[in-house]
């Protein structure tokens, strides 16, 4: 049974929200420190335990809706569960997220599986003192040859942790390659991006390859080119894709060469937003393009900024298509909203006296489930939509 106590204020509309923010907090007992454990109460009704952190506006995120300790055999059951869920709807893959935070009741905790090789990031001050419990869970429950923590995150600042980058298990291989809906990738967990490689779009990479066939296909801020990749199994007669970063391209190109499509694959190390502008100069045209733009809106009060630069990169991509060509127009950030992407594609289109229909929807795959209670943890959409 914990010791330590925090009572918070009546709230109508809490839900089952898993965090306890700051502003909601009536009463404190036991003195906890950051990354303690404490039960919560509401209006003297227990509503679960939960990691505290008074540095945080996020001031408690709830694990359990029970009194019970964060222990390791409680990671272990945690993580035995996600297990089971992702091996149910992903059946006969082995490289996923093995864990989303709230979505599977481990707060700030991500786990990215890389067959027996795992990417950990921790932004919460309660799992951040327990680290070495999660690398413990981890190799009881798993064949593992490394375990690699990837806290390089502004998310880490809020409470009070420092970023940083290291091993915290065996050695990882210079190689890694992973295998997504059948097409193989090289990740790279040290020096790559987040986690190394964005299982996110499973769903969304799957509809291009089935889209692309006999396309020409531009694909827009492709990191290591698993859109572009999939394009090309697809049957598209050819696919251009940018990235800003010179590694991310390089990445790109022996991916596409691990797939035998680096003919029909070019990538092009360049700013979206000029290479775009460049290729309207230069006349030219495609019948599929793939929009998938960093968060512009990282908070609420970046939204009629970020809205602008969803807006002028549509727009650019709507003036390349072909009449009766496909975008694709995704946004990973949890503040724009649905009715806020097709908002934006429809601006686009009016502005260059335009139609489209909606051929489709896509969201972010099964490892990444949704907690409805969490609004928070459904933050990737995109829209497919025919312009005409």
């Amino acid at each position: 049974m914990l010791t330590k106590a925090v009572h918070i204020s009546r709230k109508e509309n809490r839900s089952d929200h898993l965090w306890v923010f700051a502003n909601e907090i009536k009463r404190v007992e036991g003195a906890p420190q950051p990354g303690d454990l404490v039960r919560v109460y509401q209006q003297g009704k227990l509503i679960g335990s939960g990691m505290f952190n008074p540095r945080s506006l996020i001031a408690v995120r709830l694990y359990s809706r029970q009194d019970e300790e964060l222990n390791e055999e409680l990671i272990i059951r945690r993580l035995e569960k996600a297990w089971q869920l992702r091996q149910r709807r992903l059946p006969g893959e082995n490289d996923f997220r093995l864990a989303f935070g709230e979505s599977d009741y481990l707060p700030g905790l991500v786990i990215d599986k890389y067959g027996e090789h795992f990417a950990v990031q921790v932004y919460a001050a309660g799992f951040d003192l327990r680290l070495e419990m999660v690398v413990n869970a981890l190799c009881r429950l798993f064949p593992v040859r490394c375990i690699f923590e990837k806290d390089d995150i502004k998310l880490r600042e809020p409470e009070g942790l420092e970023r940083r980058e290291r091993l915290l298990f065996g050695e990882p291989d210079r190689e890694l390659v992973i295998s997504e809906n059948g097409v193989k990738f090289y990740v790279d967990i040290a020096g790559g991006q987040k986690t190394g490689y964005f299982f996110d779009h499973r769903l969304t990479r799957r509809k291009v390859r089935l889209l692309a066939k006999n396309r020409r296909v531009l694909d827009v801020f492709c990191y290591t080119g698993s859109f572009a990749i999939n394009a090309a199994l697809g049957g598209a007669r050819e696919v251009i894709a940018v990235d800003i970063s010179n590694e991310a391209c390089s990445w790109a190109e022996r991916n596409a060469a691990l797939n035998n499509v680096q003919g029909i694959c070019r990538f092009v190390c360049a700013d979206a937003f000029e290479y775009l502008r460049e290729l309207l100069k230069r006349g030219e045209k495609f019948e599929l393009i793939n929009l998938d733009p960093p968060a512009f809106i990282k908070a609420q009060k970046q939204k009629p900024a970020g809205l602008k630069g969803y807006l002028k990169i549509n727009r650019l991509a709507m003036q390349l298509l072909t009449r009766g060509g496909i975008l694709i127009s995704s946004s990973c950030s949890h503040y724009l909203f649905w009715q806020d992407l097709l908002d934006v594609v429809s601006t686009a289109a009016q502005e260059l006296e335009r139609e489209f229909v909606i051929l489709d929807r896509s969201t972010q795959g099964p490892d990444h489930p949704v907690l409805p209670q969490m609004p928070e943890s459904e933050y990737l959409r995109a829209l497919i939509v025919q312009i005409n």
